[in-house]
């Protein structure tokens, strides 16, 4: 678990720190050994016991007569890390101005000049728009209302870094979107599952990002797009088609060489090309059919200013089990 945030805290704050075990264990209380695993790190030039917590969290109390007695001993910095903890605790340890990392990113290091007001802030930034990766996590939760999964399951299914997934999750979770109870084999894994329909689509509804990056256009359809935009609308509605193929692909996985790419305005305007969306994920992770799925397809439509369409949005997604009006 420690190299996971070694690796974060290279890619954040400092690419030359180093953690080891501490290798004088045996100058600590048993107590103490057997309530933390204890390692060496050195971040920014500053010389930290990082402190890895096996045992029953203690009080806060109990924690700081820990950390002092630690301290004591070492003459360093004290760094609490921590699988995963709970919001009120976080909030304790912040408000007592106790240092931490936990494994799915979040960090308090006040020593390094990360002041408390920052720091809070960090931990409640404000969600305005889903991430690509957390409107994944919203949508793959939408359509299985009753999967209970764990980060590691979670990242797994959707091809995604631990560290990637673990973020998406804390975003749905902070939205109230999401709620989780400790378990699993070890009995200390976060087991995620959606809140009830409808809230679940109307509360994150409000964050949807359109998935089109940028469109383009060929002569051909490049191999595994799927139908989208006003084509896919038209198949589940009675909106008229847009007169030309709309299609949507992944835009890494678009092969150039598999298709020849028209950028002549007037080329585009004459001849009826093919209109590729290039979307941030794929088209395909949701689809069950060869149109893009039904959310999918709203937010990349949901700016569109023609009533019409707005009308035939509405209307296709009030078939679905998880509306409501």
């Amino acid at each position: 678990m420690v190299t996971i945030v070694e690796t974060y805290l290279k890619e954040n704050i400092d690419e030359d720190i180093n953690i080891k075990p501490w290798l004088k264990n045996g100058n600590f209380p048993i107590f103490l050994r057997d309530s933390y695993n204890f390692y060496e790190m050195t971040i920014l030039g500053t010389q930290c016991v990082l402190l890895e917590v096996i045992a029953e969290m203690p009080s806060i109390d109990q924690l700081q007569k820990h950390l002092k007695q630690i301290k004591n001993l070492t003459n360093c910095q004290i760094v609490l890390f921590y699988k995963d903890i709970t919001r009120y605790r976080r909030k304790s340890l912040i408000k007592n101005k106790i240092s931490f990392v936990i494994e799915d990113g979040q960090m308090y290091l006040p020593f390094l000049g990360l002041d408390l007001k920052k720091a809070q802030e960090y931990f409640v930034e404000e969600i305005k728009e889903f991430t690509t990766p957390t409107q994944i996590a919203y949508l793959y939760f939408l359509y299985n209302r009753e999967e209970v999964v764990n980060t590691t399951e979670f990242a797994k299914k959707l091809g995604l870094n631990k560290m990637t997934a673990s973020r998406a999750l804390n975003d749905l979770y902070n939205l109230n979107l999401i709620r989780y109870e400790i378990g699993g084999k070890t009995g200390r894994s976060k087991e995620y599952k959606r809140i009830s329909d409808p809230d679940y689509f109307l509360r994150g509804r409000e964050y949807l990002k359109t998935p089109v990056r940028r469109i383009i256009y060929a002569e051909s359809k490049p191999l595994g797009a799927l139908t989208a935009g006003l084509d896919a609308l038209a198949v589940l509605s009675m909106i008229n088609p847009s007169g030309h193929s709309i299609i949507a692909i992944e835009k890494n996985k678009l092969d150039e060489n598999q298709i020849e790419i028209v950028k002549n305005k007037d080329f585009i305007k004459d001849k009826k090309l093919v209109e590729i969306e290039l979307w941030d994920y794929d088209p395909r992770l949701f689809s069950n059919s060869s149109n893009v799925d039904i959310l999918s397809l709203y937010a990349s439509l949901k700016d569109e200013t023609d009533e019409r369409v707005e009308q035939a949005l509405e209307d296709v997604l009030r078939g679905e089990l998880w509306y409501t009006d």
